[in-house]
């Protein structure tokens, strides 16, 4: 007959492995959503070389700017102006933080030949408002989610409040078409140019 001793060890080695089993068991999971890759993020530093051979303050005088040739328009309403008046005014790092608001509205399309994976010579493509296709593949139109929280008034407004610019808008309310059809929507509020929104104006998000 086994000694209590002997049967506390036994006792005691089992709950230990459940314990071990039940930490390998929930981390399994973990691990597995850990290890799930990322899309790739944009090389700022090849598309770069390629708009720009690499000089992030050039201006050449052609209306682009920067080491990802930005021109004004686009610097302004994606939010540029916080940093400096053109994009070749400003910082690499301030220039890729508009650069990464660009690629969350309107994805890789403002650098067409620059941003494709396979190596290019050609320096001509400019981050610039892009023309639709004549005949686009069908997309599902984004919704536009109820907004209840304070500076909103319904799904087809927006208040401006402190610090807003148009991209930060366009995203926060998945505006369909992004940060120019929320311009165009709204050219005349803002008469001086997409830049220059001020608190308390009302934003229409949608036709």
């Amino acid at each position: 007959m086994p000694s209590p001793l002997a049967k506390r060890s036994v006792e005691t080695l089992l709950s230990v492995l459940l314990v071990v089993l039940s930490v390998l068991g929930a981390a399994g999971p973990s691990a597995a959503a850990a290890g799930s890759p990322a899309g790739p993020a944009p090389d700022w530093e090849r598309i770069a070389a390629c708009e720009s051979n690499g000089r992030w303050h050039i201006n050449t005088g052609n209306g682009y700017h920067g080491g990802l040739q930005i021109d004004p328009a686009t610097w302004r309403a994606y939010g540029g102006r916080r940093y400096a008046p053109r994009a070749d005014l400003a910082t690499r790092d301030e220039q890729i933080a508009i650069g990464e608001r660009i690629v969350r509205d309107r994805g890789l399309s403002a650098w067409p030949n620059c941003a494709r994976t396979s190596d290019s010579d050609d320096s001509s493509s400019r981050a610039v408002e892009q023309t639709p296709p004549d005949d686009p593949a069908p997309q599902a139109a984004p919704r536009t989610r109820s907004l209840t929280s304070p500076g909103h008034t319904a799904a087809r407004t927006y208040v401006v409040q402190p610090g807003d610019c148009l991209s930060v808008i366009a995203e926060r309310t998945h505006t369909p078409g992004g940060t120019k059809a929320l311009y165009d929507l709204n050219k005349d509020t803002l008469d001086q140019g997409p830049d220059h929104i001020y608190p308390g104006q009302r934003l229409r998000l949608r036709s």
